[in-house]
């Protein structure tokens, strides 16, 4: 019998999925190796190498990352059957590439600054109230989910509203930090009142044992809405264990699986059978619903206009 092994690239590093490759790993005798490469340059990696593919598997942390480079040709759709129930917004039109945990956009709320729930945001504007001064914050737009929430606010309510908000954030006293686990972890350790983070930061924040509240921006009937990204998988063209990469994820779409991701960090669950815990479903949230297509067509002139106004990236 033939050693078995699947090498995935990962430009998702935080939370660690390692324990969940060692679970594939006992289930299956199928060996793993991962090489973890910088989010912001996964997709040029793997177009680079398509001639000849030194990895089976992409795992990223955007949507919009692997489809601006699923015209390349680099990804082999991939049809699971859970994967063909899924909402249009959760996959590639070819399957090319597939969501495998959701990442809805909160407030993350320093409960030991802002003790009383009715003083909660309720709405992204309220991040620029006079009551929030220099005691919000967002991560810079090395974190494409802060890319495609400025994005998805672009397509839904013009350049010069998402503009004039930036600039009200920003003369509020708006900061900003390399990523998303520096914007959490600052909102205790400089007393922030509020982080824009992505839920799951909540939850990973809260079970480490910090004071801390989630505020769900915009859900009212009618609302905005808020910005829905989601972890990615993708089986790479021509790669050399395509068989292993397409059961990795048939079991990463299990029910099962699914249910904890949800239970150890909190991410938000795309099989509608697996149980969410205290996660809320995506049922239950009201989304920001831009095509995919649009926050692509986008990303790169958000990421530069937001770069000039204090949003510039830096690796960290």
């Amino acid at each position: 019998m033939r050693n078995r092994e699947l090498r995935i690239y990962s430009g998702r590093n935080r939370p660690d999925l390692t324990p969940f490759y060692r679970i594939f790993e006992g289930l299956t005798g199928i060996r793993i190796r991962v090489e973890k490469v910088y989010h912001l340059d996964v997709e040029d990696r793997i177009v680079k190498e398509r001639s000849e593919p030194r990895a089976d598997l992409l795992i990223t942390n955007s949507q919009v990352a692997v489809e601006a480079v699923r015209g390349t040709g680099v990804f082999d759709p991939y049809q699971p059957e859970v994967a063909r129930r899924y909402d249009a917004w959760l996959r590639a039109p070819d399957f090319a590439w597939l969501s495998f945990t959701a990442w809805p956009r909160s407030a993350m709320v320093n409960r030991s600054v802002l003790r009383d729930p009715a003083a909660w945001p309720t709405s992204i504007r309220d991040l620029a109230e006079p009551a929030l001064r220099g005691k919000a914050s967002i991560a810079t737009v090395n974190e494409e989910t802060t890319v495609s929430q400025f994005s998805a606010m672009r397509a839904l309510c013009g350049d010069a509203w998402t503009w004039g908000l930036v600039d009200r954030l920003l003369a509020n006293g708006l900061r900003t930090y390399p990523s998303n686990k520096d914007t959490r972890e600052a909102l205790i350790a400089e007393r922030n009142a509020v982080a824009m983070v992505n839920s799951s930061n909540f939850h990973v924040f809260l079970m480490e044992g910090n004071p801390v509240g989630e505020a769900w921006l915009d859900q009212d009937e009618g609302g905005l809405g808020t910005n829905v990204e989601a972890h990615t998988v993708a089986v790479i063209k021509g790669c050399r264990h395509p068989e292993e990469a397409r059961a990795f994820v048939d079991w990463l779409l299990e029910a099962d699986t699914q249910s904890l991701l949800a239970r150890m960090f909190g991410e938000t669950p795309v099989n509608p059978r697996a149980e969410h815990a205290t996660v809320r479903p995506l049922a239950r949230i009201r989304r920001m619903d831009v095509p995919l297509a649009k926050l692509t067509e986008l990303r790169d002139s958000t990421r530069a206009y937001l770069s000039t106004r204090g949003f510039a990236p830096t690796k960290g």
